[in-house]
């Protein structure tokens, strides 16, 4: 393609129809061979429908048509002295398209939910704009456009690095992308026939209901996006480190025995770490291929705990079930709902829910964080010569986000259902830190996680906290706990990854999990069976997915790497808090070992 483009020959000379009223004229030489590369580019692709974003005088406009005839053009530009344009040029436009199929409208495309028209065959983007600009009229034109052209790609350092931000968040749904060099660089990108096909079907609304977007819902956006998709790629949902869901299972721990129903329930790492240590879960999600990886989780478990779980593939602002549950989990789940959808998903918990149940929320993101936390953040970062995008969300979010949240307006929707109501906010990783603290608006603004409890009971937020937080233990604690490997292989491959099932037994006094500031986990050592010798002492690590409670034995399964070499060595087993100690450091009878051989 980039051949072809480089190979026409031709002489065209834009200077023919320029505006002698151009206050950039003194430039037109240097424009000459620019405007023929733009011209070489619609004589390949012959485009029968162009849209132009940025018309200004009309000058690309006029390339295209000579180009390419028989195409219909329309140009928006916002008639203004801003981002490189010039008031009242979209005169001259008009005029110097009369002779062609050609439309030239004043309007703010930064204000389009969706361009005017259908499909085109090609969007030109102009890129005399701020990043945001750039991003944004980029996001409606892969929308629309087979062929999308960014003009002026090295205009301004912003305008590159916020279209190449873009190229790096919607690159499954872009074909391929040349970069062609010249005077202000172009950037040609083929978009996927697949996503306009769907985009096409999406609704102009502003806000659309969640059911116009379940298409999107599908293995890609799981496998590959959504938080957490790495390590169930690797372990099917049997270990779980992503700090959302831990908060989630976590926090189930909160409300009083009894059924547990899990609202988007996603990929199912949540009701299966739930359904394994003896909840009754029922799960919800709309998407058939959420609940295929959800039920996927469960092919390897035991049947006790298959026997667990209800699945169901359905709305849950619609549920239809006749029991209560003690404890309801809407993980990342209201963002993606429209606001009338959140209103009656309420009402459905609150009809469902236990007198003292709980109903448990996470939410991501803040939308005071992106409104005012993170622009600060952007400024302060400009003014040290580095780089945030100007769109800090990925082309999931951006397309699935409908109803992002603030803290004040989720509290005040919860409060219609519920006579008790906490919400807080947090960084990925730490839900506990800002629990019980007293905030301000500083805390709200700078927070993206936004957690929420809600019951018709009192809340015991005390318990809430120690659930999320892993406070430093004394080394006495090793003494009262044991390991027992349920699980292992005999034998594996040099530096092979495998699961080891391990019986952990705590009669220590206090809740053991992997939350800050002192997380446990469990690891390992690697010893050589012959000769005693350490052959690795910082094993990987695995968290500990539901808290382990005072007397409780708990079943998990860890992530061992094997060593590099042939022969025959020992696993040692144990626990260890982090910046503390190794539990086997301090009673060697809290580990448990096995010898296993490694082969090539």
């Amino acid at each position: 393609m980039v051949d072809q483009i480089l190979a026409v020959k031709t002489d065209f000379d834009f200077r023919a129809f320029a505006s002698p009223g151009d206050p950039l004229q003194y430039l037109f030489p240097e424009w000459v061979d620019y405007y023929r590369l733009k011209y070489a580019i619609a004589k390949v692709l012959q485009p029968q429908s162009i849209l132009e974003i940025g018309v200004r005088f009309g000058y690309s406009a006029r390339t295209f048509l000579e180009a390419a005839p028989e195409a219909k053009l329309l140009g928006i530009d916002l008639d203004s002295d801003q981002f490189g344009g010039c008031r009242g040029a979209i005169e001259w436009a008009r005029k110097i398209a009369a002779d062609f199929d050609a439309e030239f409208i004043i309007g703010d495309t930064q204000k389009m939910q969706r361009l005017p028209g259908g499909i085109y065959d090609l969007i030109h983007v102009d890129g005399q704009q701020d990043g945001f600009g750039t991003f944004h009229d980029l996001r409606r034109a892969v929308s629309q456009g087979r062929w999308v052209l960014v003009d002026g790609y090295f205009w301004t350092a912003d305008n590159l690095l916020n279209a190449t931000d873009f190229l790096a968040k919607y690159r499954q749904i872009i074909q391929y992308a040349f970069v062609i060099p010249g005077y202000a660089g172009e950037l040609l990108l083929r978009v996927s026939d697949e996503w306009l096909k769907k985009a096409e079907n999406m609704s102009v609304a502003p806000v659309p209901a969640s059911n116009e977007l379940v298409q999107f819902y599908d293995h890609g956006y799981y496998l590959t996006d959504c938080g957490g998709y790495q390590e169930f790629r690797q372990t099917g949902g049997s270990s779980v480190s992503d700090p959302r869901l831990l908060s989630m299972i976590a926090l189930s721990r909160l409300g009083p025995a009894g059924p547990v129903l899990d609202l988007g329930c996603g990929r199912g790492e949540v009701s299966y770490h739930l359904a394994r240590t003896g909840s009754v879960v029922t799960a919800v999600d709309y998407s058939s291929s959420s609940i295929a990886l959800a039920e996927s989780c469960f092919e390897s478990a035991e049947i006790e705990s298959r026997n667990r779980v209800t699945f169901i593939c359905g709305d849950a602002t619609q549920l239809a079930v006749d029991e209560r549950f003690a404890t309801v989990i809407a993980g990342d789940l209201i963002e993606h709902l429209a606001p009338d959808e959140v209103a009656r998903l309420f009402q459905v918990v609150a009809t469902h829910i236990e007198r003292n149940g709980v109903f448990i929320i996470h939410t991501f993101p803040n939308r005071w964080w992106y409104q005012h936390g993170y622009r600060r953040r952007r400024a302060a970062a400009a003014r040290v010569g580095a780089f945030l995008p100007a769109e800090p969300r990925s082309r999931y979010e951006l397309l699935m986000h409908i109803n992002e949240q603030s803290p004040a307006q989720l509290r005040r929707q919860l409060k219609l259902n519920f006579r008790h109501v906490h919400v807080w906010v947090s960084h990925a990783g730490n839900a506990g830190e800002q629990l019980l603290a007293r905030t301000g608006l500083s805390d709200w603004i700078n927070r993206p996680d936004i957690y929420a409890l809600a019951s018709n009971s009192e809340l015991d937020l005390e318990r809430a906290k120690t659930l999320l937080s892993m406070m430093p233990l004394p080394r006495s604690a090793a003494q009262n706990t044991s390991l027992k490997i349920h699980s292992c292989p005999d034998a594996t491959k040099p530096k092979s990854l495998f699961a080891v099932s391990v019986q952990v037994v705590s009669a220590v006094d206090r809740v053991l999990s992997s939350f800050q500031p002192s997380p446990v986990h469990l690891s390992y050592h690697w010893f050589n069976e012959a000769d005693g010798g350490l052959v690795e002492f910082n094993g990987l690590r695995t968290r500990i997915p539901v808290p382990i409670q005072p007397g409780e034995t708990r079943q998990i399964d860890a992530r061992v790497l094997s060593p590099p070499g042939p022969g025959a060595y020992r696993l040692t087993v144990t626990l260890v808090q982090e910046d503390q100690f190794w539990f086997d450091e301090v009673a060697p009878k809290s580990a448990a070992t096995k010898v296993i051989l490694v082969e090539d």
